[in-house]
């Protein structure tokens, strides 16, 4: 398992509707890229974030790249960012207690 970190930073009174469109627009759209294992958003008071995502492999995440799934999601929130969002992958050495994969994105 692979995991992207995109940092980025975005107005603080854009927090809210970036939390939003990330939920409600990001995380349905990349269920269906192929890899595709969950994801996290993690957000300051003052902007900051990192937007975690999960897939299966490398060559998965690095996929959705070169087919322009990445970049089609991060102009979404233009206007709201501030600086230009850095990325970096990492391998998954321990996942404990994280559990269900595409299951936690089923709403109960």
């Amino acid at each position: 398992m692979v995991a992207r970190v995109t940092h980025v930073r975005v107005k603080p009174e854009d927090i809210d509707e970036s939390v939003r469109l990330f939920d409600e627009s990001v995380i349905p759209a990349a269920t269906q890229e192929e890899g595709f294992m969950g994801a996290l958003l993690l957000v300051r008071d003052d902007g900051r974030a990192l937007a975690i995502d999960l897939a299966d492999s490398l060559d998965h995440a690095h996929a959705n790249e070169r087919n322009g799934f990445y970049q089609s999601q991060v102009t979404k929130f233009a206007g709201k960012i501030v600086d230009h969002p850095r990325r970096e992958f990492y391998d998954v050495k321990v996942a404990k207690g994280v559990q269900g994969g595409l299951d936690l994105l089923v709403e109960s």
